[in-house]
């Protein structure tokens, strides 16, 4: 149950939002400052604080409410375009936050370490998913992403360990490292054919994942993508030729070797010699 904040602590709210949206900003653009200057104030007060940013705010700056874990419940204005560097880092009562559909830009580790927010639906105007947008999450059961989309950056997604689902849209052309690393309740993964860049550790550590589709185009993959996934049985890849591993990285490490027996290799059909005599590949097939 959401308690509402004294008639004095909701007047410093006010204060706060209007020195924080339009003051602060001309006299520093630094990240402590701001930080600084957010955690003192949700420090004043008592109680969960329920805040709504004012109509005519484009830009929620970096570190906004960092560290504000007070904070249960933000209310934002159509017509925001950015949300800043870490503006919700650790914010540890939030549970939810609709973006507006006028987000177009998020920043770096937005909402990290927002450990009750559960979901979190992406704009359909943001092209880029940031690194480190809901890392550590450890509640987040569901992520959905824009069509449009064509960037997820590194660590987007690491160590939310309830993530059950993941729909990456067609149109993404780059996944970085580490992205749902520590994921451990991901069950399968399709990645799709525009895919050009997977990069290193993708799904190391998701330690539920039983089956991933990997993409026709995509002719280097990152090094170590599989890494500690010991429930993985079936990998299908729709490439008709065997993709090469970044620095020559096994699929599995050398202590889960017994899983290229247990795992099925799903190829298209007449494929089986070139695989069979590819690099990490062929070790299916022994």
């Amino acid at each position: 149950m959401i308690k509402f904040v004294k008639k004095k602590e909701m007047s410093l709210i006010r204060k706060y939002l209007f020195v924080l949206f339009t003051v602060l900003p001309f006299f520093s653009s630094t990240a402590s400052v701001l930080s600084e200057f957010a955690s003192k104030v949700c420090g004043m007060m008592s109680g969960d604080i329920v805040v709504t940013v004012p109509e005519g705010v484009t830009d929620i700056p970096d570190y906004a409410f960092a560290d504000c874990s007070s904070l249960k419940e933000v209310t934002l204005p159509e017509g925001l375009k950015t949300i800043g560097d870490y503006a919700f880092l650790g914010c540890t009562g939030i549970e939810m936050i609709r973006l507006p559909d006028s987000v177009e830009l998020l920043g770096e580790g937005a909402f990290r370490e927002c450990s009750a927010l559960r979901s979190l639906e992406v704009p359909q105007g943001v092209k880029k998913v940031p690194r480190y947008l809901c890392a550590w999450n450890e509640n987040m059961v569901c992520v959905s992403l824009p069509e449009g989309l064509k960037d997820i950056g590194s660590h987007a997604f690491a160590y939310c360990a309830k993530l059950e689902r993941v729909n990456i849209p067609q149109g993404v052309e780059h996944i970085g490292s580490n992205v749902w690393s520590m994921c451990g309740s991901l069950k399968e993964i399709e990645i799709p054919s525009s895919v050009t860049e997977l990069e290193s550790y993708a799904f190391s550590d998701c330690s539920s994942l039983t089956k991933a589709v990997l993409p026709a185009n995509n002719h280097l993959l990152g090094e170590w993508l599989f890494i500690g996934c010991g429930l993985l049985r079936e990998i299908v890849c729709e490439s008709p030729e065997p993709p090469t591993f970044d620095c020559g990285s096994p699929v599995f490490d050398e202590s889960e070797a017994a899983l290229y027996r247990e795992c099925r290799l799903k190829i298209l059909p007449g494929k089986e010699p070139l695989y069979s005599a590819a690099p990490v590949w062929r070790r299916f097939f022994e």
